[in-house]
């Protein structure tokens, strides 16, 4: 009797050993089916043109009734703007100096920072040919409203030190490391006070704050933001050619512009045997401005999308573009504006007040696909 307890007691636990042994395979094996099988990490990024502030934008969001300025014309865009990780624009205008002031030499509230913010605008370039609008003072009061409203930004710095700490707004964000770094071509004419710097487009100071961010801050990928080109025109100049070119051979393969105040062609070369892969938007147009020629009404929204893989090595997975146009209404005798999406309200043109603003945006959105269609490089529009 006692042999056969002996006997059941032993096989007791050989079973249970047995049984913990299996369970723990498979663990294992579980475990390891999901590391091998586990999606790459991805990150979206969206890419927005120029935040312009004319006098027309200024008057139209004062509130008589408070003294503040409220401005609303981001409501029915904000939607698209939140829907990525990352949203970065561009503000070509000087904040909080007041008076406050549009053409040629332009300052707008704080508010207007704060309502960018607010439709979902994480960061914003600061180099640009209306940086040094109202000097010093302009610079460093931008710099500091948009610390005090927690948007990042890049482009331009209160002293060189500052520069040397910070040379680009690092994104650390779904395992990603991304380093964005802006420069313009000019300041129209008004150079940086001292010590204010600004970036500008140089070979010698771009090669430089490049090594700075690779050797600093190590980040996965560079993205320049470019205030360049010719203002009005729908096709890239030479210029603009030669410097994608240049970012290109410091290792900087995805180059976003700014400036004309127009769209310009998309293109994104992929990888081949010979060459990396590469991408350059030439110019996202108008965001929002009091520039009412065609085809300045409008502009778009790019949304790219980087993929990293179990090597750590990132690639494009997708690129692609939404079309915005600006509405400027009459409405109880006051100007409004709204940002809209344009390929939605292509579809109400009961929408809109007037029938001749529903063929003016029409007119931009047909030239607009037109021009991209023919032009773009692998790069087709988005429509949620």
């Amino acid at each position: 009797m006692n042999s056969l307890k002996h006997q059941i007691i032993i096989f007791l636990s050989c079973f249970f050993i047995l049984n913990a042994q299996c369970q723990e395979k498979k663990k294992t094996i579980k475990v390891d089916a999901i590391s091998k099988t586990e999606a790459p990490k991805e990150i979206s990024l969206l890419f927005i043109g120029d935040f312009m502030g004319h006098m027309d934008q200024i008057n139209a969001a004062y509130d008589k009734t408070t003294n503040t300025y409220q401005y609303n014309c981001f409501k029915k865009i904000a939607p698209i703007l939140s829907d990525a990780d990352v949203t970065v624009g561009n503000i070509e205008v000087t904040l909080g100096v007041r008076p406050y002031s549009g053409y040629p030499q332009f300052s707008s509230p704080p508010e207007y920072a704060a309502a960018i913010k607010a439709a979902g605008v994480d960061v914003l370039t600061t180099a640009n040919n209306h940086s040094c609008d109202k000097k010093k003072l302009g610079v460093e009061r931008t710099i500091n409203i948009l610390d005090t409203l927690s948007i990042g930004h890049t482009g331009t710095f209160i002293n060189k030190e500052e520069k040397e700490r910070n040379p680009a707004y690092v994104i650390n964000k779904n395992g990603f490391k991304i380093a964005i770094i802006n420069y313009t071509y000019g300041t129209n004419g008004i150079p940086p006070s001292s010590p204010n710097v600004v970036n500008y487009l140089d070979k010698e100071t771009i090669k430089a704050d490049v090594e700075l961010v690779n050797n600093n801050i190590k980040p996965d990928q560079i993205i320049a933001f470019v205030h360049w080109g010719d203002q009005y025109k729908d096709l890239p100049n030479q210029t603009q050619k030669d410097w994608f070119e240049y970012f290109k051979s410091l290792g900087v393969h995805i180059v976003i512009g700014a400036h004309p105040h127009v769209l310009q062609p998309m293109e994104w070369h992929k990888a081949s045997p010979q060459t990396p892969e590469s991408l350059v938007v030439y110019s996202l147009g108008n965001f929002v401005s009091h520039q009412r020629t065609f085809p300045r009404d409008g502009g778009a929204v790019f949304k790219l999308t980087l993929e990293k893989n179990e090597e750590n090595n990132i690639q494009i997975k997708d690129a692609k573009y939404f079309l915005t146009w600006v509405y400027e209404p009459i409405i109880n005798g006051q100007k409004h504006y709204d940002v809209l999406p344009a390929v939605h309200y292509s579809k109400q043109p009961e929408f809109f007040k007037l029938e001749k603003d529903y063929k003016k945006m029409m007119r931009f959105v047909n030239h607009a696909q037109n021009l991209l269609d023919k032009h773009n490089i692998n790069i087709k529009p988005y429509t949620e």
